[in-house]
C-alpha cells in the first residue's frame, strides 16, 4: 500500500511542469475618430477677388483643423 502511494505521489509530481510565460505582440484597434469631413465650398463666378480669396482661406483653415484632429487620434494610437 505505502509503495502504491509513493508510486502515484512520484507519478503526479514528477510530471508536473514549471509555468512558462508567454510574450506576443497584442495589436489593439484604436477606436475611429468622429470626424466632420469638410465640405468644399461653391466659389460663384460672379463673386469679387476678395470674396473668392476668403472663401478659400476660411476652407483651408477648416482643413488644417480637420487635419489637426486628424494627426492628433494617430499619434494617440501609436
Amino acid at each position: 500500500m505505502r509503495r502504491l502511494l509513493i508510486l502515484a505521489s512520484s507519478f503526479v509530481f514528477g510530471c508536473a511542469t514549471a509555468p512558462q510565460v508567454v510574450e506576443k505582440e497584442v495589436f489593439v484597434r484604436c477606436p475611429v475618430p468622429d470626424v466632420p469631413k469638410t465640405e468644399r465650398p461653391v466659389i460663384k463666378r460672379d463673386a469679387t477677388y476678395p470674396e473668392k480669396l476668403k472663401t478659400l482661406l476660411d476652407y483651408m483653415f477648416v482643413l488644417e483643423r480637420e487635419n489637426e484632429i486628424l494627426r492628433s487620434v494617430l499619434d494617440a494610437c501609436r
